[in-house]
C-alpha cells in the first residue's frame, strides 16, 4: 500500500469526492483495498481536459488490474463511455481515475 494511501484509508468513509461518485472504496480483512459500485452513481461525468459531460456506458467493479499510474495490482474499476472510445481505471491504491487513451 502506498504511504499516502495508509493515511487516506483512515478518512475515506467521509469522503464523497472520490472517483466522481462512482465507486466506494472499502478495506478487505486482508487490508487490500478494493473497490464496489456505488449504488447511487451518475449517468456521466466530466471530461477532466474539456469538461463536456460523458455518458456512462458501463462500470465494471473489484476488477483486478494493475494501475496504469501507480503500477500497483488491484481490485479496481473500469468505466467506459457512450460515444467515447476512452476507458478510465479507478484506483483502489493511488485513490484516482486514471485515462487511458481510445483506440
Amino acid at each position: 500500500m502506498l504511504p499516502s494511501a495508509a493515511f487516506m484509508s483512515q478518512h475515506l468513509d467521509s469522503r464523497t469526492d472520490l472517483y466522481h461518485g462512482l465507486f466506494r472504496w472499502e478495506q478487505l480483512a486482508t487490508g487490500e483495498p478494493q473497490l464496489s459500485r456505488h449504488p447511487a452513481a451518475p449517468a456521466a461525468i466530466p471530461d477532466p481536459q474539456s469538461g463536456r459531460l460523458l455518458r456512462i456506458a458501463t462500470v465494471d467493479a473489484s476488477a483486478r488490474a494493475i494501475c496504469p499510474s501507480c503500477s500497483t495490482a488491484g481490485a479496481g474499476g473500469f468505466v467506459s463511455f457512450v460515444q467515447d472510445l476512452r476507458l478510465v481505471y479507478a484506483c483502489p491504491s493511488c485513490l484516482e481515475l486514471v485515462w487511458l487513451p481510445g483506440a
